[in-house]
């Protein structure tokens, strides 16, 4: 992964990137750039290192769903200036693992858990109602132990974009597409982490994988929030907080 030019200044390097992908781009380094924040990253590094993602992008998608405004952002979750981690975790609001306790989809994540990550120990199944695009509806989401269990809660959302790049990759392959750049893979494992079905009716469609194919300016498609994650996924790697 190409390293940033240490040179420049965050502000340089923000700007830089939203003019290239004419999208907002999130400080997101914020929020784990304090030494009070350290537990966040070392919990990140794990995961990432057993799921086979850049630990910047998987803490890019997990503050970006909520990890970071509904939990790092608030002084009641700290305590003698370090990150509480044994706090219970709500998957729906805070890291918007909307379907992980579903029969149906918790038996494609599982492989990429723990192999003693288990329902009432790691998590708890709970429904929630949604209102996205289709309307509303209830769904079958999870609230983890604790931020411990935000290794058990940064588990189950590693495990689900482990899954989702997977998912990327075939349907690639499938659909006889060129080798993906970083950028590329960034971009359609979000899309698919957001909508499996829409992101693969894309691929097939567009026979591309250019991130730019949509015209939407509108911050709550799918497109947008998918080309600000990979621009503050970008811009996160100028605080060199990661190991990659």
């Amino acid at each position: 992964m190409d390293k940033p030019k240490k040179s420049k200044s965050k502000l340089q390097r923000k700007a830089e990137l939203a003019k290239e992908y004419n999208v907002h781009v999130s400080a997101y380094g914020g929020y784990a750039n304090d030494e009070k924040e350290q537990p966040i990253v070392d919990i990140i590094e794990k995961t990432a290192a057993r799921v086979g993602l850049a630990p910047s992008y998987l803490f890019t998608i997990a503050v970006g769903e909520g990890l970071g405004h509904l939990y790092l952002d608030l002084d009641l979750n700290y305590k003698k200036n370090k990150l509480i981690t044994n706090k219970e975790i709500n998957g729906f609001q805070t890291l918007g693992l909307d379907f992980f306790s579903s029969p149906k989809e918790y038996p494609r994540f599982k492989k990429y858990l723990p192999k003693d990550y288990n329902i009432h120990d790691e998590y708890k199944p709970y429904m929630v109602e949604r209102n996205e695009r289709y309307g509303k509806e209830i769904v079958p989401s999870a609230k983890f132990k604790d931020l411990e269990s935000a290794i058990d809660a940064i588990d189950a959302i590693g495990a689900v974009l482990a899954h989702r790049r997977d998912l990327f990759v075939k349907y690639r392959k499938d659909f006889a597409l060129k080798n993906p750049t970083e950028d590329e893979t960034a971009y359609w494992t979000y899309y698919f982490y957001q909508a499996e079905t829409d992101a693969r009716r894309l691929l097939r469609d567009n026979k591309s994988l250019d991130i730019f194919h949509s015209k939407s300016i509108s911050r709550k498609s799918i497109h947008i929030k998918a080309l600000e994650r990979v621009a503050s996924w970008r811009y996160i790697l100028h605080y060199n907080i990661f190991s990659s």
